[in-house]
């Protein structure tokens, strides 16, 4: 398991940098557009569909986020219950995202095969839209992967359900 985590942490920092290149490819083109439009009324070709396109690049940052554990996490009342209550909560929701994110995918392969069978592409640039489904179907199903090694990882890790009063302990602060 240990082996896992460890290549899942490499693979989330790479997906991390794709999506900053994306994020930035973004930026620099909106603001292109926007400068050429205002300033020589020439906005760039396409810039909608760059960005478009970008926006689909960026989805595997979520695997990202998930791997690299920065994502959004709020325990008011699950980190007050037992460890066992903390397990079941944590499998359901777990195993819901796991199970939609399958489904995004599927409908996303589904997708990109009615896209390939109909040379659908971009109405600008003139590039075939099935590869960026393609993207967000892989992304999606390997985001599902990932929240399934994570649900395990849980399981394994025996500090991570403790409460509140219990960390406390454990660190050798006393409770009041």
């Amino acid at each position: 398991m240990e082996n896992v985590l460890k290549i899942s942490k490499i693979v989330g920092k790479v997906i991390n940098w794709i999506s900053i290149i994306a994020l930035l490819t973004m930026i620099i083109v909106t603001v292109v557009d926007v400068f050429l439009r205002v300033v020589f009324s020439a906005p760039v070709t396409g810039s909608v569909e760059i960005v478009r396109m970008m926006m689909v690049c960026m989805s595997p940052a979520f695997v990202s986020a998930l791997f690299l554990e920065r994502h959004v996490s709020v325990g008011l009342l699950v980190d007050r219950l037992s460890r066992r209550t903390q397990l079941a909560f944590d499998t359901f929701g777990y195993a819901m995202s796991a199970v939609l994110c399958a489904l995004m995918s599927y409908q996303g392969f589904v997708d990109m095969s009615r896209k390939m069978a109909q040379n659908q592409i971009y109405t600008i640039l003139k590039m075939p839209t099935w590869p960026f489904y393609m993207i967000f179907a892989l992304s999606m199903a390997v985001l599902s992967l990932a929240i399934i090694v994570k649900l395990i990882s849980h399981f394994a890790d025996k500090s991570k359900y403790t409460s509140s009063k219990q960390s406390m302990e454990l660190e050798g602060g006393e409770s009041q």
